[in-house]
Protein backbone atom coordinates (compact mmCIF):
# COMPACT_ATOMS: atom_id res chain seq x y z
CA UNK A 1 0.00 0.00 0.00
CA UNK A 2 1.17 3.49 -0.76
CA UNK A 3 0.83 6.33 1.70
CA UNK A 4 -2.00 7.98 -0.26
CA UNK A 5 -4.03 4.80 -0.45
CA UNK A 6 -3.45 4.08 3.26
CA UNK A 7 -4.54 7.61 4.21
CA UNK A 8 -7.61 7.24 1.98
CA UNK A 9 -8.40 3.92 3.64
CA UNK A 10 -8.03 5.55 7.05
CA UNK A 11 -10.40 8.33 6.00
CA UNK A 12 -12.92 5.80 4.70
CA UNK A 13 -12.71 3.86 7.97
CA UNK A 14 -13.31 7.05 9.97
CA UNK A 15 -16.27 8.03 7.77
CA UNK A 16 -17.70 4.53 8.15
CA UNK A 17 -17.27 4.66 11.92
CA UNK A 18 -18.93 8.08 12.05
CA UNK A 19 -21.82 6.93 9.87
CA UNK A 20 -22.39 3.74 11.87
CA UNK A 21 -22.36 5.68 15.13
CA UNK A 22 -24.76 8.21 13.60
CA UNK A 23 -27.08 5.39 12.53
CA UNK A 24 -26.98 3.87 16.02
CA UNK A 25 -27.78 7.29 17.53
CA UNK A 26 -30.71 7.73 15.13
CA UNK A 27 -32.02 4.22 15.81
CA UNK A 28 -31.45 4.37 19.56
CA UNK A 29 -31.58 7.86 21.04
CA UNK A 30 -30.08 6.63 24.29
CA UNK A 31 -26.38 6.23 23.57
CA UNK A 32 -25.08 2.74 24.21
CA UNK A 33 -21.68 4.05 25.23
CA UNK A 34 -23.06 5.51 28.43
CA UNK A 35 -21.46 3.66 31.31
CA UNK A 36 -22.60 5.74 34.26
CA UNK A 37 -25.86 4.52 35.79
CA UNK A 38 -28.74 6.95 35.89
CA UNK A 39 -29.44 8.04 39.42
CA UNK A 40 -33.11 8.73 39.97
CA UNK A 41 -34.21 11.52 42.28
CA UNK A 42 -35.53 10.41 45.63
CA UNK A 43 -39.28 10.65 45.86
CA UNK A 44 -40.56 13.59 47.90
CA UNK A 45 -43.19 13.32 50.55
CA UNK A 46 -46.61 14.63 49.63
CA UNK A 47 -46.50 17.34 52.29
CA UNK A 48 -43.19 18.67 50.91
CA UNK A 49 -44.65 18.91 47.42
CA UNK A 50 -47.80 20.59 48.68
CA UNK A 51 -45.82 23.06 50.79
CA UNK A 52 -43.56 23.89 47.88
CA UNK A 53 -46.48 24.47 45.50
CA UNK A 54 -48.37 26.51 48.09
CA UNK A 55 -45.36 28.73 48.75
CA UNK A 56 -44.76 29.29 45.01
CA UNK A 57 -48.40 30.23 44.48
CA UNK A 58 -48.32 32.53 47.51
CA UNK A 59 -45.25 34.35 46.19
CA UNK A 60 -46.85 34.75 42.76
CA UNK A 61 -50.05 36.07 44.37
CA UNK A 62 -48.07 38.59 46.44
CA UNK A 63 -46.19 39.79 43.36
CA UNK A 64 -49.44 40.25 41.43
CA UNK A 65 -51.03 42.11 44.35
CA UNK A 66 -47.96 44.33 44.58
CA UNK A 67 -48.19 45.16 40.88
CA UNK A 68 -51.89 45.96 41.20
CA UNK A 69 -51.16 48.22 44.15
CA UNK A 70 -48.42 50.02 42.21
CA UNK A 71 -50.77 50.63 39.29
CA UNK A 72 -53.45 51.90 41.66
CA UNK A 73 -50.98 54.25 43.28
CA UNK A 74 -49.96 55.58 39.87
CA UNK A 75 -53.54 56.01 38.74
CA UNK A 76 -55.01 57.38 41.93
CA UNK A 77 -52.28 59.42 43.56
CA UNK A 78 -53.49 61.42 46.51
CA UNK A 79 -55.14 64.51 45.15
CA UNK A 80 -54.43 68.03 46.32
CA UNK A 81 -56.49 69.47 49.10
CA UNK A 82 -58.48 71.15 46.36
CA UNK A 83 -59.42 67.72 45.08
CA UNK A 84 -57.27 67.83 41.93
CA UNK A 85 -58.49 68.31 38.44
CA UNK A 86 -59.55 66.11 35.60
CA UNK A 87 -56.49 67.27 33.68
CA UNK A 88 -54.15 65.84 36.35
CA UNK A 89 -56.02 62.57 36.22
CA UNK A 90 -55.74 62.43 32.42
CA UNK A 91 -52.01 63.15 32.64
CA UNK A 92 -51.55 60.27 35.05
CA UNK A 93 -53.48 57.96 32.76
CA UNK A 94 -51.28 59.09 29.85
CA UNK A 95 -48.16 58.32 31.94
CA UNK A 96 -49.45 54.83 32.66
CA UNK A 97 -50.30 54.26 29.01
CA UNK A 98 -46.82 55.34 27.92
CA UNK A 99 -45.27 53.07 30.56
CA UNK A 100 -47.36 50.13 29.33
CA UNK A 101 -46.40 50.91 25.70
CA UNK A 102 -42.70 50.92 26.57
CA UNK A 103 -43.12 47.65 28.47
CA UNK A 104 -45.00 46.10 25.53
CA UNK A 105 -42.27 47.13 23.08
CA UNK A 106 -39.56 45.75 25.33
CA UNK A 107 -41.38 42.43 25.62
CA UNK A 108 -41.82 42.25 21.84
CA UNK A 109 -38.09 42.80 21.32
CA UNK A 110 -37.29 40.06 23.82
CA UNK A 111 -39.80 37.72 22.16
CA UNK A 112 -38.28 38.33 18.72
CA UNK A 113 -34.79 37.70 20.13
CA UNK A 114 -35.84 34.39 21.67
CA UNK A 115 -37.66 33.39 18.46
CA UNK A 116 -34.53 34.07 16.38
CA UNK A 117 -32.39 32.14 18.84
CA UNK A 118 -34.72 29.13 18.76
CA UNK A 119 -34.92 29.31 14.97
CA UNK A 120 -31.11 29.32 14.65
CA UNK A 121 -30.82 26.33 16.98
CA UNK A 122 -33.49 24.35 15.11
CA UNK A 123 -31.88 25.13 11.75
CA UNK A 124 -28.50 24.04 13.11
CA UNK A 125 -29.99 20.74 14.27
CA UNK A 126 -31.57 20.17 10.85
CA UNK A 127 -28.22 20.85 9.17
CA UNK A 128 -26.52 18.27 11.37
CA UNK A 129 -29.29 15.76 10.68
CA UNK A 130 -29.01 16.34 6.93
CA UNK A 131 -25.23 15.85 7.08
CA UNK A 132 -25.70 12.56 8.90
CA UNK A 133 -28.31 11.44 6.36
CA UNK A 134 -25.96 12.27 3.47
CA UNK A 135 -23.15 10.29 5.08
CA UNK A 136 -25.43 7.32 5.67
CA UNK A 137 -26.79 7.58 2.13
CA UNK A 138 -23.23 7.53 0.69
CA UNK A 139 -22.52 4.25 2.44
Amino acid sequence: MTSSSSSQATIEIRIYALATSAVSIIENPVMRQRRRPVVSKPKRHLWVTLLKNFSKNLVILLVILGLVQMIQNLAFKSMDSSGGSVLDFKQRIAEIESFLEITKNTMEVQKEFVNRKIEREVNHRFEILNEIRMIVRDL
